[in-house]
């Protein structure tokens, strides 16, 4: 799985817990939590580079594991809540909606217009049918399998 670009961010748990730092910790302190966010860990290395003696406000906000990193324990407890939500969706989506709709979905472009949009109908007549051909093969009754079918033939007629 590719490194997750973003995090959740909590203004308002970030603006309380910087109330007493000057505006130069602050930019310390988002920097540390950026570097965090892209290594994983920090070194006493990483926290020397960007805070002395007089950052005391800034060094409380990390935390010395076991494992002998600095962690911001906020931020490292997020990105693993956001690493395990997003793997339960990638999880659902790959036991509940076809390879061509997965194919489709990973082109990040958010936007369909032209030879996109007509990969997109298609894509949806698969999954119509699909659901149709289970439907079908289920106790449903007669007015809904009419209704489904004149979908699926409108549906036909625009690809």
């Amino acid at each position: 799985m590719a490194k997750d670009p973003a995090v959740l961010f909590y203004t308002q748990d970030f603006l309380v817990g910087t109330l007493t730092m000057s505006n130069e910790q602050v930019g310390k302190y988002i920097r540390l939590l950026c570097l965090q966010h892209q290594k994983g860990k920090l070194t006493l290395k990483d926290l020397r580079q960007y805070i002395s003696e007089e950052d005391i406000e800034v060094a409380e906000k990390f935390e010395k594991l076991s494992d002998g990193f600095y962690y911001n324990m906020k931020l490292k407890n997020e990105t693993e809540r956001r690493k395990n939500y997003s793997e339960s969706r990638r999880n659902n989506r790959m036991k509940n909606i076809s390879k061509s709709y997965d194919k489709h979905m990973e082109t990040g472009t958010g936007t369909e217009t032209g030879a996109e949009n007509s990969n997109l109908k298609l894509v949806t007549k698969t999954i119509t049918e699909n659901k149709i051909d289970s439907i079908e093969n289920s106790i449903i009754d007669k007015d809904t399998k009419e209704l489904l079918n004149k979908f699926d033939n409108l549906f036909s007629e625009e690809i």
